[in-house]
Order: structure tokens, then C-alpha cells, then sequence
């Protein structure tokens, strides 16, 4: 499989109109989400604009650092509790919370590998959504907790949100 710069990749015609992410100089592309997990991203979103700002789709532009070849991720959600991007602008420096949603096609392998590269990039908190086994997992000061049910969502990267997973997840 042919590797493809971060450069290369921004360039690329239809980046965004096609979803497409570069992650370790591989391109993917985004598949789409089921209803629920639209919605839920949705949900996640709008109570996280409660507390700061929050957009849902944002491109992240990763530049290469020590040996890494730079990446560039969509996240679901991107919350920012002051300064985000400008309106016309990708982001290009951490999130204080990002969000994965598992979607259609997507593995949890590859949302560990998004994990690993939005914590590397500086951003405070990454939640992995799973709303088919009804879970999340906050990854935040080099450890993961699994929440499930009346669990509380709450990070000190999102002061003043406060949900339980079972109020993100509800169908």
C-alpha cells in the first residue's frame, strides 16, 4: 500500500467532500454512521456547546513530528472550551476533548490507533463511543475508564459537563 504525505494528502482533490482521513500515510475513508450514533453524535455535541464550543466533523491537521508523518483526522466532535479554530479554519492545534464515534466499518483497533494520535497531538481527553454495546471509554491523564449505564461522563477538559451514558446513548 502506496504511503501518501501529509501535503500530498491535503492537496488531493475532494479531501473533504469524500470524508477521506490520513492516518500513518494511509487514506481512509469515512463510511458514514447509522441513525442512532448520528444521533448521538449529535447529542454529545450539543451538550458540550452547553460548556465551551463544540462542532461535530472538524478535519484535525496533525503536522509530522519525530518520525511520526503527520496525520489528518475528522473527529466526530471537537470541543474546545475557549479559542476554537476560526470558522474557516482546519484544526490545527489539540482539542481539550475529542470524540470518536464507532461507525459502520470502523474497527476498534482503528479507534485506539485515533486515541493514540489525538493524545499525541496534546488534545486532554478522547471519548471512544460505542453505541452498539452501550459504552464509552474516556482516555485522559495515561489511563482508560470504561463507563457504561448511569456512569457520569465528566472531564476537568469539559468543566461543567456532566451526562451519564445511558442520557448520551438513549435511542
Amino acid at each position: 500500500m502506496a504511503r501518501v504525505a501529509l501535503d500530498e494528502f491535503l492537496a488531493m482533490p475532494g479531501v473533504d467532500e469524500r470524508r477521506l482521513e490520513l492516518v500513518d500515510g494511509v487514506v481512509h475513508e469515512f463510511l458514514g454512521f447509522t441513525w442512532r450514533a448520528g444521533r448521538v453524535v449529535g447529542r454529545i455535541g450539543a451538550k458540550l456547546d452547553h460548556v465551551g464550543l463544540a462542532a461535530v466533523r472538524c478535519r484535525a491537521v496533525i503536522p509530522p513530528v519525530a518520525g511520526s508523518p503527520g496525520h489528518s483526522l475528522i473527529a466526530d466532535v471537537a470541543f474546545y472550551r475557549e479559542n476554537p479554530p476560526a470558522a474557516d479554519e482546519w484544526m490545527t492545534r489539540p482539542p481539550d476533548v475529542a470524540v470518536e464515534v464507532l461507525s459502520i466499518g470502523q474497527s476498534r483497533i482503528e479507534l485506539r490507533r485515533k486515541v493514540d494520535i489525538y493524545l499525541h497531538f496534546g488534545a486532554g481527553s478522547v471519548w471512544v463511543v460505542d453505541p452498539e454495546r452501550e459504552l464509552i471509554d474516556v482516555y485522559e491523564h495515561g489511563a482508560r475508564r470504561t463507563l457504561s449505564g448511569d456512569h457520569v461522563v465528566e472531564s476537568a477538559h469539559a468543566p461543567g459537563f456532566r451526562a451519564t451514558v445511558a442520557e448520551l446513548l438513549a435511542p
